[in-house]
Formats: structure tokens, C-alpha cells, sequence
């Protein structure tokens, strides 16, 4: 009995742990948001939202420009305010909640914003305008010029307001103007060049190069230009713009790098390097089958490549050491082709011959017996022709008339 309330007193201890845990894990902080004019006037029937990651809620303030949010225990917090008569730029971040927090909002009566640009009094279309109000680092607004060189904007907060105007081949102007007095200005730009220096260089043997460099501009060739024995070359490019630098050197390939170009002359530097490539060589070109042949592999700087696979056929057969040398068995007659391969580079092709030494003795033995056969045949006709014209009987005939008649006239 006594173990029995025992485990039951343990059991409603450990429940109200889990639901002091659960409690404490679902707390939450109530923020306090005052919302107040430009003159520090109350204001209220304000829809007040606070937003955090994952949630948000709103509330409305009184008469006293005030109202009460909760939000979860260390939530990073923004609150953004909405009224018919007043304009908020940028919520307001008030970070980390960790405790009751209270923050006073500002909000201010509406303005519009229209802002020309030109060049000498002509108008400059597509320029990009960015408006940010004083002791605010964020953009109010922001946008391009049409046609007519004009931007136009609504609903800012009356005030002070930096004026940027951006635009690839001009240099960037800041103005400021004041929304309270006027609803618009103009801002003039001027283009210009600046000089840019490329100086292209070989990264592994570092070497100046001799090659060709093309700008593009938005996929378009803006110029091309060849650098000299110092690897060097100066291009005048247009201000505040992006280019796009493709490199072309033979044996090197084609490199393409990015290039922001600023309001000053400026240096370059680019290193690259010779396109992969490797380089295949036999020690001899007729190997006996049994036989091995030597090969060496050298990359594109003619240097030693090891643990490059050395195949016959496409049959790996070999592989390189530190010396880019390998051994090569040979156990198939006839001519072989031989290559080398590592990271998708493929080298040349060598073709080796394989000699079958049993094979050459067969034809030696086959060329002596056919030489044999035409000494007897020779020898054999020889024999049957001593006197062309007559058969052996009809020759020893002639020859007792000879013997007879010489017998008569020594008589």
C-alpha cells in the first residue's frame, strides 16, 4: 500500500513538472506600442501589427494612441502601423522581446515624390532612383525612370529624403530633398569612361600571356583587345556598369571572368591556365608478345601525371606512378592501340605492334621446304633434257653408229 502512494506521489510530481515546463516554454510578453504624429500627437483608431517569425497578431490603439500585444518570450519583433491619415515608411524593429517592452511608433501625414532625371537637360530613361529618408538606412522607395526621365512615388512620410540615381555608364548622384516643402526634384548626371588595365597571366608557370580579351556588355562584344609581351592591355569602359570578361588563348581555351567597373581607372589581373590535356609515349613500337613496353604520361605543362590508367583496347592494363611511367604487358599480336585516361581527359593514341616470334619460325620453316621442292624439280628436269630431242635408248643407238663408223674409216 505504502509503495502505491509512493508511485502515485511521484507520478503527480513528474505531471506538474511537464506542465511548469510546458508553461514556461509557452510564455509570453506583452508589448506595449504607442503610436504618435510627427509632432508627438497621440494617435489613435491605429491598426497596430506586430509580427514575429512564424506569426503575427494586431491590435488597435485608443484614444491615447496605445495598445497591448502579447508576443512569444524571445521573438524578434517588428511592429507595422496602418491609418487612413498617416504613413509608416518601414515597420519598426524592436528585436529580441525578453520582458514587458514598450515602443513608441511614429507615423506622418502622406506625400508624393516625383523625381526627374536628365543629362544636359535631356531626359535619361531607366535610371534607377532610390529614395531614403533621413535617420533611416532603408529605402522609402525605389524604382526607374520612363520615358520622360520621371519617377514618381506616393504615400512617403513628409520629411528630409536622400535622393540616389543609378544608371550603367553614368556616375552616381545623391541629392536631398525636402518632402515637407516640395514634392519633387531634379537630379542631372553626367556619363563617363574609366580606364581598366588587364594583365593576363599563366598560374602555374606564372608567365605574362599573349592573348585575346573580349568585354561583353549583357551578352553583347563591347570590345576586343590582344595583350602584349608583358601580358598587358588598357581599355577605356563605361562607369558603373558590369561587363563580362572572356579570355582566349591557344591552348588555354576560353576563361570567362566578371567585371564591375567603378568611377576610377582600375587594374585587372587574371590568372589562367592550359587546358587539361595529356600526352601519351611508347619506349618501342614492335614489342614480342610476353614482352613489356614502357610508357610515359605527361600533362599539358609536360609534366609527370601519376595514377593515370594506361589501357589497351579500353581494357585497363596499367596504371602510372610518380613519374608518370608505367609497364605495358604484351599478350595480343597484331597492332594495338594504346591510351591514357584520368578525370575524363583522354590522351593521344599510340599504336604498338605485337611480334609473334612461333609464328615467324613457320614461315621460315614453310620458305625453306618450297625451296627444297624447286632445287629437286630443277634438278629432275636437268636430268631428262641432257639431250634435248631423243630419249635415253634412241641416244645410245647414236652413240654405236658413232663408235662403228669411226671403227670403218681407221680400217
Amino acid at each position: 500500500m505504502n509503495r502505491l502512494v509512493l508511485l502515485v506521489a511521484v507520478g503527480l510530481c513528474l505531471a506538474a513538472l511537464v506542465g511548469v515546463g510546458a508553461a514556461q516554454s509557452n510564455e509570453e510578453k506583452t508589448v506595449t506600442v504607442h503610436v504618435v504624429d510627427d509632432v508627438g500627437n497621440d494617435v489613435g483608431g491605429a491598426s497596430v501589427t506586430a509580427s514575429w517569425e512564424g506569426g503575427e497578431r494586431t491590435g488597435q490603439t485608443a484614444s491615447n494612441g496605445q495598445t497591448l500585444i502579447d508576443v512569444p518570450t524571445d521573438a524578434s519583433v517588428s511592429i507595422a502601423v496602418d491609418h487612413d491619415d498617416y504613413v509608416q515608411n518601414n515597420p519598426v524593429q524592436i528585436g529580441t522581446v525578453t520582458d514587458h517592452t514598450t515602443e513608441t511608433v511614429t507615423v506622418c501625414p502622406p506625400t508624393d515624390g516625383e523625381i526627374a532625371v536628365t543629362e544636359n537637360g535631356n531626359p535619361i530613361e531607366t535610371a534607377t532612383v532610390t529614395l531614403t529618408k533621413r535617420g533611416d538606412d532603408r529605402a522609402a522607395a525605389e524604382g526607374t525612370t520612363d520615358a520622360n526621365g520621371i519617377f514618381a512615388t506616393t504615400d512617403l512620410e513628409t520629411g528630409d529624403y536622400d535622393v540616389t540615381v543609378r544608371k550603367p555608364g553614368y556616375y552616381e548622384e545623391t541629392t536631398t530633398v525636402d518632402l515637407n516643402a516640395v514634392n519633387g526634384t531634379t537630379v542631372e548626371v553626367e556619363s563617363g569612361m574609366a580606364e581598366v588595365t588587364f594583365t593576363v597571366s599563366d598560374g602555374h608557370l606564372e608567365q605574362p600571356l599573349e592573348v585575346d580579351v573580349t568585354v561583353l556588355n549583357d551578352g553583347e562584344r563591347d570590345s576586343t583587345v590582344s595583350t602584349n609581351e608583358n601580358g598587358q592591355r588598357s581599355i577605356d569602359l563605361a562607369v558603373n556598369t558590369e561587363y563580362t570578361v572572356r579570355i582566349d588563348g591557344e591552348g588555354y581555351g576560353e576563361h570567362e571572368r566578371k567585371l564591375t567597373v567603378g568611377e576610377t581607372d582600375t587594374n585587372r589581373r587574371y590568372q589562367i591556365e592550359r587546358s587539361p590535356s595529356l600526352t601519351l609515349e611508347a619506349a618501342n613500337e614492335r614489342i614480342i608478345l610476353g614482352e613489356t613496353v614502357g610508357v610515359t604520361v605527361t600533362d599539358e605543362y609536360g609534366e609527370p601525371v601519376d595514377e593515370v590508367a594506361v589501357r589497351i583496347g579500353g581494357s585497363k592494363v596499367a596504371t602510372t606512378d610518380a613519374d608518370g611511367s608505367a609497364t605495358v604487358p604484351i599478350e595480343t599480336a597484331g597492332s594495338l592501340e594504346v591510351t591514357a585516361a584520368i578525370d575524363g581527359t583522354v590522351s593521344n593514341a599510340v599504336v604498338v605492334e605485337g611480334i609473334d616470334p612461333n609464328a615467324d619460325e613457320d614461315e621460315d620453316e614453310d620458305d625453306d621446304t618450297a625451296r627444297e621442292n624447286t632445287d629437286n624439280s630443277s634438278e629432275t628436269l636437268t636430268s631428262d633434257d641432257s639431250v634435248p630431242g631423243f630419249g635415253a635408248p634412241a641416244a645410245l643407238v647414236i652413240v654405236a653408229l658413232l663408235v662403228g663408223k669411226l671403227a670403218f674409216h681407221q680400217r
